[in-house]
């Protein structure tokens, strides 16, 4: 301790006993807290001025004003090397910013204006347009990720019309607002898929047609990237869902028709049959179940024989164009999809055996129900189906990326059924 204290002593006692090196020390110290003209010509010419936030000034002048070529050291550390006019950065230049990030390009009136590139420290680069220090007009910005957008910017975002390419080789084209996918686009999967329709804060919202690369799609409502209300699904395969959806999922009232014209109209959740449904088979039988997640619950009801006629023809819209073309099919759109066949055939069935009775003349009474032969009960064999269902694979990393595939389910399981004709009891009213 002494030793360090004898040696600060003697360097005090060599500066005030060598009166050079005091007015050195001296003149350095009013060099850097001189404010003005520090050296050189500072009216008309070459010269260095400090202003009074520190800032220095290296370069020519003109009435007092830097004007010309010059650099510019600011006191937190940013470098401006350019030209000037009337005292402020005019005309091309480099601004160095002390954490790295550098702007090479226009300048007007102290601001970055017109074309410029921005470099950023992060691996970011802007190329483009500049208007009051902001990207605007139009530009490209590369993503450290490799990703970049080409298209139009305001207040520094993404705004207007562009096509962001994205790392994994997706793109989308379509509106921005605020930096995100907001109004009408298209986004192109890499692997073939496609959405067209409405973006809202960077998700697919509002009415679309998503296009798979199987040929399925979809046309209907969106909500935060997923299919969300009511739409219709045509499944490659050529079954068709039309009715509500949740988060991707069959939910809610819907009806799927399969290829070979049997159907299914009933209550989903989560993909699973799940409420009341019938059961519709293209021969033009129909069967009531309860299903519970999937699973039938009780014993069905046959409800007679119902005329189930073909559909009509759907007018299927053709999604990259969006013309609707004329098609035979077992389904069809929101606007085409005929109505099930309803109860009413079978009071009609009723009805037809209470004419013949009264026409040979048989008092009124009851009579063993033709359908079930008295039993009450028919016996259906069991049936199976495959159902497809789309799902995103995504697993929340990146884009939605959605996919189809078919679940193997029983629609109509083997047994006895109740009798629709008679509701069960075996016989059937007559008058």
């Amino acid at each position: 301790m002494n030793y360090y204290i004898s040696l600060i002593l003697l360097i005090i006692l060599n500066i005030s006993g060598n009166p050079m090196l005091i007015a050195q020390s001296a003149q350095d110290t009013q060099s850097r807290n001189l404010v003005g003209c520090v050296s050189g010509n500072c009216q008309n010419g070459q010269g260095v001025f400090r202003n009074s936030s520190g800032s220095l000034y290296e370069g020519t002048f003109e009435q007092g004003k830097f004007q010309g070529t010059g650099k510019m050291t600011y006191k937190d550390g940013d470098i401006y090397e350019g030209e000037f006019r009337n005292g402020k950065m005019h005309g091309p230049g480099k601004y160095s910013y002390s954490d790295g990030k550098t702007y090479e390009g226009s300048f007007e009136n102290g601001k970055m204006q017109g074309n410029g590139e921005l470099i950023y420290n992060s691996g970011n680069r802007y190329l483009g347009s500049f208007q009051n220090n902001m990207k605007s007009g139009e530009g490209t910005f590369w993503f450290n990720d490799s990703s970049r957008y080409e298209g139009s910017f305001a207040y520094d975002k993404m705004d207007g019309y562009g096509t962001w390419f994205y790392s994994n080789g997706d793109r989308y084209v379509g509106n921005f607002a605020k930096g995100k996918q907001n109004g009408s686009g298209a986004y192109h999967y890499l692997d073939g898929n496609l959405y067209e329709g409405n973006f809202l804060s960077g998700n697919f919202h509002g009415n679309g047609v998503l296009t798979l690369k199987d040929g399925s799609y979809y046309t209907g409502e969106f909500k935060a990237d997923n299919l969300n209300g009511f739409g219709i699904f045509y499944y490659a395969s050529g079954d068709v869902y039309v009715g509500s959806f949740e988060n991707g999922n069959y939910e809610g009232c819907g009806t799927y028709y399969y290829a070979n014209g049997d159907r299914y109209e009933g209550d989903y959740q989560n993909n699973l049959s799940h409420g009341t449904g019938i059961y519709y088979e293209a021969g033009g039988e129909a069967t009531r179940y309860h299903y519970l997640k999937g699973e039938i619950v009780g014993e069905g009801v046959q409800l007679a024989h119902i005329s189930n006629a073909p559909l009509k023809d759907i007018k299927k819209t053709d999604p990259s164009t969006g013309v609707k073309e004329q098609q035979s099919s077992k389904a069809s759109n929101d606007a085409d999809v005929a109505k099930p066949a309803n109860n009413n055939s079978i009071s009609q069935s009723r009805v037809s055996v209470t004419t013949e009775v009264a026409m040979a003349g048989i008092a009124p009474s009851t009579l063993a129900c033709t359908a079930c032969k008295g039993k009450g009960k028919l016996y259906q064999s069991e049936i199976r189906k495959n159902k497809m269902v789309t799902k995103d694979i995504s697993n929340g990393m990146g884009p939605r990326n959605f996919v189809t595939y078919s679940v193997n389910e029983i629609v109509r399981p083997a047994g006895f059924v109740g009798c629709g004709r008679c509701d069960g009891t075996g016989q059937v009213q007559v008058e």
